[in-house]
């Protein structure tokens, strides 16, 4: 044989160890749902809290000081959620996006694209890309842009010590349902199974292993099964993503705001991380090479909880310090005062002047004759005396708008008979914990009405008026609501498609610190216009309630 005979031979046979196949590790790290957060702080309350990228850095640093091949991935909702968030969104955009600059010190590999990332509209959407130094990924969008900014790619490939590891990103396809068109100008959003069916094989051919990035959650308990109630259809597919679409080896999900260190669905392993920074998904995969390639040889998955013993990395603090310290500032600016000390824990379950206050708003901003609203963080609290922008930003933590719609009697009734949907019927199963309504359960102003939860749903809105008359179905009436309620959020489709009569051009909220700010002052009593019957239903949801917000320790 010649030496070139001998050298081609050489090249073309593979080298490693002999009787032992080459193994590559890696170590896949998750957030999800970060919302802003990233001082170990609940902004609202103004008290620590076991959350936030600062601590988390701190666990992927040391997973990193153990591990030499290690990704760290985000599953969406990342750039929006708190006052943070906000201020540096809207009040002072000449900075670094507060959130994306954390995640560039902690050298994030990708990010999938959760909804709440439109909340603010395009361009801030485009600036914190921009400012990314790292690629964000949806590979059910069909878009117009193709290339730019506005490009949101489907799926990256990195080379990970050897290996082709694929990151592909897919968002709910319920954007449009939650957001003002403006705000996803140029997106359409598919539905996320049908997508991946065409984009997965492609992906597989190019990868050894294949993770998602999904910025959807299951949809079904992954205990007993049974289906969550409280979802949109379509809007959670994670579980037929692992079902139907071969080619997948590791899902990191989200948007759903729980929790799950580890399942197997069909061969597909999947984990969620905690909301707010609170957890941190992990998930460890053996590739082995054979004489075909890479293989994987076992994964499994955790999930990491950030306590009162991780330490928020002083890196980050520092680098957050200036954000934090601005937002503070901004928290703290005084803008009226009560009369008397409030707290938010039963707001949801009888007339409240902390909701009365965002029916008042609405109904003026909005010049309309009834107004639909809720409480949406039950922890607020506001003391006697002085009332800053923290109070007044945890009466409505959401960057909705208003809308005020044109409907008729007919309708009202038919959007506070799916409020009552969410109440539990009376009486309450023995040995049951009492199921308390979220934040979809909307109440009225300007009209009277009883809610009797004795009554099967449908049927539970009794002696409803309008100006102390019974309201006639075909009475016209101008509502004020929010976007997401108007785009069909919480799955009140009475209010989509309706006349829109008036769109605030900014915020909710901000109409209501103009007002209180105007004013001076907040409302402390409630006008008594609506209630739950019979009595021992109230105060059973009234008592639950109270005792429910004094063991909780987590956020809105």
């Amino acid at each position: 044989m010649t030496c070139a005979a001998l050298l081609l031979f050489a090249v073309a046979v593979p080298l490693w160890p002999q009787g032992s196949p080459q193994k590559v590790h890696i170590t896949l790290l998750g957030t999800t749902d970060l919302h802003g957060n990233i001082f170990p702080v609940d902004y609202y309350t103004n008290q620590p809290a076991n959350r936030g990228l600062a601590k988390i850095a701190t666990l992927v640093k040391q997973v990193r000081g153990e591990q030499k091949n290690v990704l760290l991935l985000d599953s969406g909702d990342t750039i929006q959620g708190t006052p943070l968030a906000y201020y540096f969104a809207r009040k002072d955009v000449t900075r670094l996006n507060p959130t994306i600059a954390m995640m560039n010190a902690m050298a994030y590999d990708a990010m999938a694209v959760g909804n709440h990332e439109f909340n603010f509209g395009l361009e801030p959407l485009w600036k914190a890309k921009r400012e990314s130094k790292f690629p964000w990924l949806a590979a059910n969008l069909k878009q117009k842009y193709v290339a730019g900014v506005g490009r949101i790619e489907p799926y990256i490939v990195k080379n990970v010590d050897g290996v082709r590891v694929a990151i592909v990103g897919f968002i709910t396809p319920g954007v449009p349902r939650w957001e003002i068109p403006a705000n996803y100008n140029g997106y359409e959003f598919e539905n996320i199974v049908e997508a991946a069916k065409r984009v997965i094989p492609e992906v597989r051919a190019k990868a050894d292993v294949v993770v998602v990035l999904a910025h959807s959650g299951l949809e079904r308990d992954p205990q007993t099964g049974q289906t969550y109630s409280d979802q949109m259809e379509n809007e959670n597919a994670v579980g037929s993503l692992a079902e139907q679409v071969p080619g997948i080896d590791v899902i990191f999900f989200g948007h759903s705001h729980r929790e799950l260190p580890t399942k197997l669905i069909n061969g597909v392993l999947l984990v969620q991380a905690s909301n707010w920074g609170q957890s941190l998904a992990r998930a460890d995969v053996e590739m082995e090479q054979t004489a075909s390639g890479w293989k994987l040889a076992a994964k499994r998955s955790t999930v990491i909880p950030v306590t009162g013993a991780v330490a928020a990395d002083a890196e980050i603090v520092k680098l957050a310090q200036p954000y934090h310290d601005a937002t503070e500032k901004y928290l703290e600016t005084p803008v009226a005062t009560s009369s008397q000390a409030l707290d938010a824990a039963t707001a949801r379950y009888e007339d409240h002047p902390f909701v009365d206050m965002i029916h008042k708003v609405q109904m003026e901003y909005g010049k309309a004759d009834v107004s639909l609203a809720t409480m949406f963080f039950t922890r607020l609290q506001i003391p006697a005396g002085q009332v800053t922008l923290r109070q007044i930003a945890g009466l409505y933590i959401y960057e909705n708008t208003l809308y005020t719609v044109e409907m008729n009697g007919k309708q009202l009734r038919e959007v506070l008979e799916h409020a009552a949907e969410f109440f539990p019927a009376w009486p309450f199963k023995e040995g049951d914990r009492v199921r308390l309504p979220g934040f979809n359960a909307d109440c009225a102003e300007g009209v009277e009405y009883t809610m009797d939860l004795t009554q099967p749903v449908g049927q539970r809105i009794r002696d409803l008026k309008f100006k102390g008359k019974p309201l006639a179905d075909d009475q016209k009436l101008r509502v004020a609501t929010n976007n997401y309620r108007y785009s069909g959020g919480g799955r009140y489709t009475v209010l989509q498609g309706l006349p829109v009569e008036y769109r605030s051009p900014i915020e909710t909220r901000e109409l209501i610190i103009e007002y209180v700010s105007r004013t001076g002052k907040l409302l402390t009593e409630a006008n008594g216009n609506w209630k739950i019957v019979p009595k021992e239903t109230y105060e059973a949801l009234v008592r639950e309630a109270r005792q429910r917000e004094s063991g909780n320790t987590g956020g809105p």
